[in-house]
């Protein structure tokens, strides 16, 4: 086989490879998406259930302070009814400073439960944001995941066609090229180029006089020494006719 015969062959494969491409870009695109909204809700059920979580702990500790300071504020009607008992300066001193450090125990236990009130109130708010957020989340989950999905399903679909489509160029081609061009691909997403004028349309980089010489005779692929893309020559195009001219 010929290089002007296995020309076509290998530009059949590089078009069937950018079909590929762009239809697992597109899977890639419409599975990202649903991921990133279920992503989205999970993350923020998780919020909604470490807030609601954190709220009934706060709501415990208030309780249990709560029941603190009606207990103290028992001892302090013991401790005024010690002092109005008092026999002596003794028992009374002792009696006012137990008085004072439950009244002390007390405000430290209001300041307590007032700072967790403030807490709370910020945990409701961010409770009410999460459900807000999540329900938004549900209606776009379920607005966009059957579109998506539809898409996906086009989109494999369409896929195993090309990859059929492809399996039979690569029986086109001698297996050493296709080696070749498969080795390039690995580095590149298109793996040839052409000339018309010494320069590669791949990379654009005017090409040593010497092969573009060569590369008239097309009597075998060159390989472009800047992108290293597969490279053959195609005769310019006529200006009157958009055909190839007579090869120079």
């Amino acid at each position: 086989m010929t290089i002007q015969q296995q020309i076509p062959h290998l530009e059949a494969l590089a078009r069937i490879d950018e079909r590929i491409r762009k239809v697992d870009e597109s899977l890639q695109t419409h599975r990202g998406g649903l991921e990133t909204l279920k992503t989205d809700l999970a993350d923020t059920q998780k919020r909604i259930a470490a807030d609601k979580e954190a709220l009934g702990s706060m709501d415990k500790t208030r309780n249990d302070l709560t029941g603190e300071i009606r207990q103290m504020n028992t001892q302090i009607e013991k401790s005024r009814e010690k002092m109005s008992r008092s026999r002596n300066e003794r028992e009374a001193v002792a009696a006012q400073r137990e008085f004072e450090d439950l009244r002390r125990l007390v405000r430290d236990r209001e300041d307590e439960i007032e700072r967790l009130a403030k807490i709370a109130d910020k945990a409701r708010e961010s409770i009410q944001e999460g459900d807000v957020k999540r329900t938004a989340l549900d209606a776009e989950l379920a607005g966009t995941a059957e579109g998506a999905q539809q898409q996906v399903a086009t989109g494999e679909e369409d896929k195993v066609r090309l990859v059929h489509e492809r399996e039979i160029a690569v029986k086109s081609l001698p297996p050493a090229l296709y080696r070749r061009y498969e080795s390039i691909r690995a580095r590149r997403p298109k793996a040839i180029a052409q000339t018309s004028d010494g320069t590669c349309n791949g990379c654009h980089i005017a090409l040593p006089p010497m092969m573009f010489q060569k590369m008239l005779r097309r009597e075998e692929f060159e390989q472009c020494p800047n992108c290293r893309r597969i490279l053959y020559y195609v005769p310019p195009q006529s200006p009157k006719t958009g055909e190839a001219g007579a090869e120079e």
